[in-house]
This record gives structure tokens, C-alpha cells and sequence, in this order.
């Protein structure tokens, strides 16, 4: 929460010391909007200490979002996003090497309101929705693999930063989900989840690039 505030009163402040920006040309409004973003990790599973255990994980998520715009500021619109991960750990008393896989699948449709940063191009926009996910796990042991499907429900809210760097085109910075509510069933359980990002992972933060029309 602290990094998304830096990155606001970044963005402010450098507004406030160019005067010249808070003067930029009216651009024409859009009805529509769409975008398309990329993210990924990799790294270290984290095991526990003093284990004889090795981890590598890998991510990556595609994720597309559609708006359209029934006023200046309000839009109705949908995310659709498809992820893939992969978390190999390997066992040295064993010698036992497990892979697991998920590709996982995301809609969500959601209302978003844009706040203006004066007369300048930023804008914050705010998405607040609902989402359903399928999720299609697969663990690889050498006795033969484990295969376990997965779906959830849930609600969310999401902020983040936008700049109009065109008149059709515009950057996009947001921070996953802000708050957000999970219920999330697999065979034999279910659960529930209520969270608040930490601000101190970077792990979600976004880039996209959005296209107005």
C-alpha cells in the first residue's frame, strides 16, 4: 500500500512542479476502451529452513480488459485473463523430483470510475467487481502424475494509475487487487479468503497499454 501511495504522490508532485502540464490540450473523449497486459516471475520456492529441499517456480498471465464508457468517467467493463504457472521442487534424500502445473482461467466484470488529476493526462481509475475462475492443477510424481480441478468466486477492488499518452492510446499502472474477497472450491474442501495486498511485494504490479475508440 505504501509503494502504490509513492507512486501516486509521484505522479503528483511532478504535475505541481510543471505547470505547463496541468495546461495540456483537451483531448476528445472515447466510448470504448481496450487493453491487453503482461506479467510474469520467477525464482525460489521458499521451503522451510534447514530443509534438503530445492524449489524453482515460474509464472506468467496474460490478461486482456474491455470498457465501455456511459459517461465521461463511468464505464462498465470485463477482464478476461489466462495464467500458467509451474513450482518444481526436488527432494536430495530421495532423489524425488515433483513438478506441478496449473493453467488457471479469470472473468470478471466490473464497473470502473476514472478520477481526474486536474487538467492533466493522469487519471486514477478504480475497479470494483465480481469474478469466476477455473483453475486445471497437475502434480508429476514419478509413480505417475495427480490431476485436481479447481473453481472460485469472488469480489474485488482495483486501483491504479493511467496516462493519456494519445488521443487513442494510454499507459496503464495498477497493483492487482487492492481488497478482494475468494471463495475458492476443490475437490473434497472449499475456503474463503478475505485480503489486503501488502504493499511491500511488487509481485502483482501491472503495465498495460490501453486503446481507445
Amino acid at each position: 500500500m505504501q509503494r502504490i501511495l509513492s507512486i501516486l504522490c509521484i505522479g503528483s508532485l511532478m504535475l505541481l512542479t510543471h505547470p505547463k502540464a496541468n495546461a495540456q490540450e483537451q483531448l476528445p473523449e472515447k466510448k470504448n476502451l481496450i487493453g491487453a497486459g503482461l506479467s510474469f516471475s520467477s525464482g525460489k520456492s521458499d521451503v522451510p529452513t534447514g530443509s534438503t529441499f530445492d524449489g524453482k517456480y515460474f509464472s506468467i498471465n496474460t490478461t486482456i480488459t474491455y470498457a465501455h464508457y456511459l459517461r465521461k468517467n463511468l464505464a462498465l467493463g470485463v477482464i478476461v485473463s489466462y495464467s500458467h504457472a509451474k513450482d518444481g521442487i526436488f527432494d536430495y534424500p530421495t532423489n524425488v523430483y515433483v513438478t506441478k502445473k496449473s493453467n488457471a482461467g479469470y472473468f470478471a466484470p466490473f464497473v470502473r470510475l476514472d478520477i481526474p488529476l486536474w487538467q492533466s493526462r493522469f487519471s486514477i481509475f478504480n475497479d470494483l467487481g465480481i469474478s469466476g475462475s477455473y483453475t486445471k492443477n497437475r502434480t508429476e510424481y514419478l509413480t505417475g502424475d495427480v490431476k485436481e480441478d479447481s473453481w472460485g468466486l469472488g469480489a474485488f477492488y482495483r486501483p491504479g494509475l493511467m496516462f493519456r499518452l494519445k488521443s487513442n492510446i494510454s499507459l496503464q499502472l495498477a497493483y492487482g487487487q487492492l481488497l478482494s474477497y475468494n471463495y475458492l472450491h476443490n475437490p473434497g474442501y472449499s475456503s474463503h479468503s478475505f485480503s489486503l495486498v501488502n504493499g511491500d511485494n511488487l509481485g502483482d504490479l501491472q503495465f498495460g497499454v490501453n486503446f481507445l475508440f
